[in-house]
């Protein structure tokens, strides 16, 4: 939830007054008509020609901050003994000296890795890493079963089964999967297949002989 603030100056040394600003926060953003979208937070910054407070106010409390309708109960603005200051120009404009915060500041986004649950993180300038997607991994009773398609892609089949989420191992970052192929076992059906051809080719030329002793004894 935003808190969004803004100043108003309602009164001037110029004007015969003091200078005078009030702060309000936005809380209504969808207000229309007559309704309020701002809230005076009710207290009078007053500033001597110095551009400092006086009297200095360290820190309001917000009591029952409510955002669009949201209860956010008590918030504390602490500024210190020389956090809001103004100008000495004849424009009034404020000038934010300090600034404390109770979370992150802004951050861009750095790099992107996996991490071994399978989710997308994000590194931001900040500190702050966050999950921003997730790899579903996924498992089937028929895995041979599967209907290859376009590139590396699979469709599910009757045979193949639904797939089963929740049971399809890990996923390690920046690594590639080594081959799931057993060398000794593909190398022994070569062979086998080797000599199968081999046998076959022995047939077709006895066949062939047969043939040709046939056709001599013919003539």
């Amino acid at each position: 939830m935003n808190i969004q603030l803004r100043w108003a100056k309602v009164d001037s040394v110029e004007t015969g007054g003091s200078d005078t600003w009030n702060l309000f926060y936005q809380s209504n953003s969808l207000a229309t008509g007559t309704q309020p979208a701002w809230t005076n937070v009710g207290v009078n910054y007053t500033f001597g020609s110095n551009g400092q407070m006086s009297p200095l106010v360290a820190n309001v409390t917000l009591n029952n901050l409510t955002i669009d309708g949201v209860l956010l109960g008590n918030v504390q603005l602490v500024h210190g003994s020389g956090g809001i200051t103004q100008f000495a120009d004849t424009n009034g404009n404020v000038q934010v000296n300090l600034l404390q915060q109770n979370g992150y500041a802004a951050g861009e986004l750095q790099s992107v890795s996996v991490s071994d649950k399978g989710r997308i993180v994000g590194s931001y300038s900040n500190g702050r890493t966050l999950d921003l997607a997730e790899i579903t991994l996924a498992t089937f009773n028929g895995t041979n079963f599967l209907k290859r398609v376009d590139g590396g892609a699979f469709e599910v089949t009757d045979q193949s089964g639904a797939a089963i989420y929740g049971t399809g191992g890990k996923i390690i970052g920046s690594s590639l999967e080594g081959s799931n192929t057993d060398i000794a076992d593909e190398f022994t059906k070569l062979i086998v297949t080797q000599q199968a051809y081999s046998a076959n080719t022995r047939v077709v030329t006895t066949a062939n002989d047969m043939v040709q002793d046939l056709l001599n004894m013919l003539r």
